[in-house]
């Protein structure tokens, strides 16, 4: 019976050295397809608005060698309606974006950036925040007067870990600096501007089934 006992209480040590491990594996993977699946969402329904109402200014493109540059103009404001309409999204409380963690942080702890000159709490300050009917917030800093054409998506809103890279994501709309071939198609995209804290993932590297993060280049 003491042998017995012992037994049991070898394995009970290690089931709890291990289970922490596996369980954050199991979320990870959860929050992956939750956040594969909002991409796909949100990039479906652009390319419908852009397609029926001719939206296609509302973008930021970075030309090699030179500062950014934003087409906004009424593009925008018509985008971030639209798509509020067509997600089916709900004006949610600004207090949320108080559980994320701020650039200094980040930094700080390990976390890493597409390009730390971008000016994340400021454009995160400066979204409108909603949410969808399945507990989804998405964060759109579209409007004329933002700095970052944002938009933030946090698979499942008000519950933890409110991590970035985690469960919260940052992207901007871009053009794949296509401006000279006059493309008009608006992507949602990590290219310019993305920031994860340690253990986190950049979207690129969630869309592209990699398991860690090999590259985070400006240009995609």
């Amino acid at each position: 019976m003491a042998e017995f006992l012992i037994t049991l209480g070898i394995i009970g040590i290690i089931a709890a050295m291990t289970f922490p491990a596996l369980y954050g594996k199991y979320q990870m993977k959860t929050f992956e397809v939750a956040f594969k699946k909002q991409y796909s969402t949100i990039q479906n329904a652009i390319n419908a608005i852009t397609a029926e109402y001719g939206i296609n200014a509302c973008y930021i493109y970075f030309p090699k060698g030179t500062s950014a540059y934003q087409q906004r103009d009424e593009d925008c404001a018509l985008l971030e309606e639209h798509l509020i309409s067509m997600l089916n999204l709900n004006e949610y409380d600004d207090a949320i974006k108080d559980k994320y963690a701020k650039r200094a942080q980040i930094q700080a702890e390990g976390g890493s950036s597409i390009n730390w000159v971008c000016s994340y709490d400021y454009a995160v300050d400066r979204t409108d925040v909603y949410i969808s009917n399945d507990g989804t917030v998405f964060m759109f800093g579209l409007g004329d007067d933002q700095y970052l054409l944002t938009v933030v998506i946090d698979v499942n809103g008000e519950k933890g870990p409110n991590r970035w890279g985690y469960d919260v994501f940052f992207m901007l709309l871009s053009n794949h600096n296509q401006y000279e071939s006059g493309s008009n198609m608006i992507f949602l995209t990590d290219e310019f501007c993305s920031i994860v804290e340690k253990g986190g993932k950049y979207p690129r590297t969630i869309l592209r089934n990699q398991k860690t993060n090999t590259d985070n280049s400006r240009y995609w």
